[in-house]
């Protein structure tokens, strides 16, 4: 995940739960399967989506489904919220202030 995030340049904090279901399901797919999960193997299933504040991840165009039967929605979700201390993060993170939804979905 730590990847992602920093390809596409936000903070953990603003990606939505279904974003990170996503990327998580995304990751031990392709471990199960002996297959690196990369960057360049994720963006072919996936495109960045920004809505109200948050980031998430859509289907790319027609590409195939990757993840059947997801969650439809994590209602509540914010009432477990939790900060994550910076140090446990192997990566700096930004935190995006409005604008596009990203300069490398481009």
């Amino acid at each position: 995940m730590a990847h992602i995030l920093h390809y596409y340049g936000f903070h953990i904090s603003q990606m939505s739960p279904p974003g990170m279901v996503r990327v998580r399901h995304f990751e031990f797919l392709c471990r199960s399967h002996d297959i690196e999960p990369t960057v360049e193997r994720f963006r072919a299933f996936y495109q960045l989506i920004r809505n109200m504040g948050f980031y998430s991840f859509g289907n790319r165009g027609s590409t195939k489904k990757f993840l059947l039967n997801h969650p439809k929605s994590f209602h509540d979700w914010k009432k477990e919220f939790f900060f994550i201390r910076e140090e446990v993060i192997p990566i700096a993170m930004i935190y995006q202030e409005g604008g596009a939804a990203n300069p490398q979905e481009g």
